[in-house]
């Protein structure tokens, strides 16, 4: 028998009796972290979050949006994904411990407000810790900034101390980092001659980019593409700082503070190139008073033997031979950095008498104690208002230019040697 269409045998309809399919994939809003599993209920995350501060029996809340923190801390948002820590399920309490509450605030106000209050340059450096603990990159380009800007003769020895403790970097080359840190402006000036004096195939200028890159070409950073990071500006705040110890350091090596410093980072100060001094007999006492104070340090008897020790390669830091011979006779009689045949040969050299039969290592250390200073040390990375170039002498900024001149010249010159090996095997 043929039935119509739609009905069963029993002449019901067939979409009542099918049974309802029930799927198997949940439904969207049963999401981790979204949805509360036991009353299949969504859960809306709060906008808020709260902090419990922890100091021994101390405890303080600080409340704060949600948003601004997963946006701008690393260290806190893999804290608030984790889930909360302090002891209750399902709440938005997160417990921090070993931290100053009100600079652990403003921290906090910092992320939400992008303004941040601080008393003094070493109430930055106290936030500038916390920020690079909780990795907030935008807080420490702000406390670097605000620290540069702050930057003068009076405090520069507290904060060389602690970028030299906090960001465990090695000082590299001023140029290579003056190539990170550069104006788009001047990036794009380069490209735009380097376009029109070199027209090549796109291959050929590849081929020449990669040679080149290997000889250390400047004009590759490129800083649409590779933006600054905070390692980057500590870098630059810290030969910053080394920058102006250059240029007042007639006034920075006579203050107490010198004799806290380790040996590393004297050594990194008293080994610069451009240090602006009227005489070289302030580099030497200096160092000699830090002898002392290192000797004390060590419990060693303030001998010159012992003061030669602790020193170590510092010893022939100076420029003798820039001295006179009254300052280099003053010099040796407070202290013997120098052994006596040293003394002899120095001596003979500042009097003008004619020196024989010197070793090569003799002759490679007098070359070292008569190569002058040079005029103005090198200008620093523009990171705030007060390192604008503008701020500057003429004299300085011309000087700054006509080193990079000679150091561009000999590289145009590789590149374009380069690019002519280029086009003939092209």
């Amino acid at each position: 028998m043929v039935l119509p269409f739609g009905l069963d045998s029993d002449g019901h309809n067939v979409a009542g009796t099918q049974s309802m399919v029930t799927p198997t994939a949940p439904p969207a809003f049963l999401m981790h972290g979204h949805t509360n599993v036991s009353t299949v209920v969504p859960v809306i995350p709060s906008p808020y979050i709260d902090f419990i501060v922890v100091n021994g029996d101390d405890r303080c809340m600080i409340r704060c949006e949600r948003k601004a923190v997963l946006e701008n801390s690393v260290e806190l948002a893999k804290l608030i994904r984790a889930g909360p820590n302090s002891g209750r399920k399902g709440d938005n309490h997160f417990q921090i411990s070993n931290v100053n509450k009100n600079d652990f605030e403003l921290v906090i106000r910092f992320l939400e407000t992008k303004f941040v209050r601080y008393r003094d340059h070493l109430h930055i450096l106290k936030i500038l810790e916390l920020a690079d603990r909780f990795n907030c990159p935008d807080l420490v380009i702000h406390c670097i900034r605000e620290l540069d800007l702050q930057l003068t003769s009076a405090v520069v020895i507290d904060i060389f101390r602690s970028l030299w403790f906090y960001q465990s970097i090695s000082v590299p080359n001023h140029h290579q980092l003056g190539a990170v840190i550069t104006t788009q402006e001047s990036s794009g000036n380069k490209k735009s001659k380097r376009k029109t004096t070199h027209p090549q195939s796109s291959s050929t200028v590849s081929a020449v980019t990669t040679a080149g890159a290997g000889a250390g070409d400047n004009a590759n950073t490129d800083p649409e593409s590779s933006p600054f990071t905070a390692e980057e500006f500590g870098m630059a705040l810290l030969i910053n700082s080394l920058q102006l110890i250059d240029m007042h350091a007639q006034l920075v090596l006579n203050k107490p503070q010198i004799n806290e410093l380790r040996f590393e980072e004297l050594e990194m100060i008293a080994k610069r190139e451009a240090l602006q001094l009227s005489s070289e007999l302030v580099l030497f006492n200096c160092l000699a008073d830090w002898s002392v104070a290192e000797c004390q340090r060590k419990k060693l008897d303030v001998t010159a033997e012992n003061r030669r020790r602790v020193l170590g390669p510092l010893c022939y830091a100076p420029r003798y031979l820039l001295m006179n011979v009254n300052e280099f006779r003053k010099a040796c009689d407070r202290v013997e950095l120098l052994d006596p045949v040293e003394i002899s040969l120095v001596n003979d050299a500042i009097e003008g008498k004619k020196l024989k039969n010197l070793t090569p290592e003799q002759n490679q250390l007098l070359e070292k104690f008569r190569t002058p200073r040079p005029e103005f040390p090198k200008m620093p990375i523009h990171l705030s208002d007060r390192t604008n170039p503008k701020n500057y002498p003429k004299k300085m900024r011309r000087a700054e230019k006509g080193a990079s001149g000679e150091d561009g010249c000999w590289s145009n010159f590789g590149m374009n040697c380069l690019a002519v090996f280029a086009c003939i095997f092209d």
